[in-house]
């Protein structure tokens, strides 16, 4: 559990350089006017707190004797890492092949 939470902690440092490009959301001309920008930074800036209640969870569960409970809710900032990993490389190549494809 320990070393999964170093692990989860670890993903905080690529998280600030994220957090500082999430404003970009708001280039676009009339962007501050959407939900959906204001909804992406939401987001990210909520990471922080996901990382900081799961791993308080994890350690209230520990203490009552719930070993499984504790390793799961270690591993929920890595699982939301995986996941926003995978979605931002995987919406980056169908954007590149859609842009290609205009050419």
């Amino acid at each position: 559990m320990i070393i999964l939470q170093i692990i989860g902690g670890i993903t905080l440092v690529p998280w600030f350089a994220v957090a500082g490009l999430s404003f970009m959301a708001f280039d676009a001309p009339n962007s501050t006017k959407k939900l959906m920008p204001w909804v992406f930074v939401l987001c990210i800036f909520s990471y922080p707190f996901i990382v900081g209640i799961s791993y308080w969870r994890a350690w209230a569960d520990f203490e009552l004797g719930f070993p499984r409970g504790a390793l799961i809710w270690s591993s929920v900032p890595l699982i939301i890492f995986v996941v926003a990993f995978f979605i931002i490389t995987r919406a980056s190549n169908i954007y590149d092949k859609l842009s290609n494809r205009k050419q």
